[in-house]
């Protein structure tokens, strides 16, 4: 048995697998039609919107261009807290489309708070963007008062972009409740499906900024463009069909389950590997209120080096990663995502078990 817990791309389900094997049909025919219709009834249901949505040909990267550049005019102000490889990565795309963007540094060991959001907001009073990372695979840490936050962005009146490309799914996201103008989730996360999509939502409010936007938006991510396509559930340009039809296979098990099920069997088997990194002698690397229900970053004891814990225990039957950017071989990562369970946990522990006693006796006998 080998089993994939990196922070996406996760372990298909059968019927997942199944579904990608499909022949393949025109984009532009009526079959096309009911496997967009499909995916787009069940993403809603999931992402929690009566907006549109839309389906890219993407990596969840693109698909945070795509919001920030159909949504920042040349010369705005747009706020981003940064606390990981994928904050800085959203700071340096704001800023190539024209944004005039106000970055707030955060400690890479925890998340954007309400009160560091409510500061900056009564200070900078002519931002009009906030966009934020949801869930910071590189780190393991989490927003974890999303409604808070979300409520002092709209008390402000501005626009409100969220990156949830690790966490919806694998976590409540109400995207209307919360006022969230777009959202942005990959497939190959707590969806569970196969990595090279990407589902974007888009409230009514989001037109309205969308359609008054000055500057030009590339036209293969430009919104405009998807909506006058999807009036006939088509995609502008030629999709990756088998991959849509994996993508809806995995939203029909997802809604199957119930996602209130699927929401609260990615905490129950959070708190468990969490439990089991720390009983194995990890610390934590995530601060407390911040820890991702979704994936967790971890420090092993000693001079262990976490590259080494990865590659034995990629012999061991699991596949984990290991840091990135400055946390590069300082954290191990490790997914609680979309086919997650206690019994993949259980494994999980007796791998990494067998990886701690492999490497103590190297290091004992070296």
């Amino acid at each position: 048995m080998k089993i994939l817990m990196t922070p996406g791309p996760v372990d298909l389900d059968p019927r997942v697998r199944k579904a990608l094997s499909k022949q393949v049909v025109s984009h532009r025919s009526s079959e096309f039609h009911e496997l967009v219709k499909s995916i787009v009834e069940n993403a809603k249901k999931i992402f929690k919107t009566d907006g549109d949505i839309f389906i890219l040909t993407s990596s969840g990267t693109l698909g945070v261009e795509c919001a920030l550049s159909n949504s920042i005019d040349v010369g705005e102000k747009v706020l981003i807290p940064v606390y990981g490889v994928f904050g800085e990565r959203m700071a340096e795309a704001a800023e190539q489309y024209g944004g005039n963007v106000l970055r707030i540094d955060i400690e890479w060991n925890k998340a954007l708070s309400p009160e560091v959001l409510e500061e900056e907001l009564s200070r900078s009073k002519d931002v009009n963007v906030v966009s934020f990372v949801h869930n910071e695979t590189s780190t393991g840490t989490m927003v974890k008062e999303l409604e808070k936050v979300s409520e002092i962005v709209k008390k402000y009146g501005k626009f409100l972009v969220v990156d949830a490309v690790s966490s919806l799914g694998g976590v409540p996201i109400y995207v209307d409740k919360l006022g969230i103008d777009i959202c942005v989730v990959a497939a190959q996360k707590c969806l569970g499906g196969p990595p090279g999509l990407t589902l974007i939502s888009v409230s009514d409010e989001a037109w309205k900024k969308i359609l008054s936007k000055s500057s030009k938006t590339p036209s293969y991510i430009d919104l405009k463009k998807h909506k006058k396509f999807m009036e006939k559930f088509e995609t502008p340009f030629t999709p990756p069909v088998n991959l849509m039809y994996g993508l809806d296979e995995a939203l029909k098990i997802i809604i199957e389950e119930g996602i209130e099920n699927w929401w609260q069997k990615h905490s129950e088997c959070s708190q468990l590997l969490y439990n089991t990194l720390q009983s194995l002698g990890f610390r934590i690397y995530s601060h407390e209120n911040y820890r991702s229900i979704t994936v967790a970053s971890a420090q092993p004891e000693g001079s262990m080096s976490p590259k080494d814990i990865v590659e034995e225990m990629e012999k061991n039957g699991v596949t984990i990663a290991e840091g990135m950017g400055k946390l590069k071989d300082k954290i191990i990562r490790v997914a609680c995502m979309a086919n997650v369970n206690k019994k993949r946990i259980e494994y999980f522990r007796e791998a990494l078990k067998k990886t701690l006693k492999t490497l103590e006796n190297r290091s004992s006998s070296s």
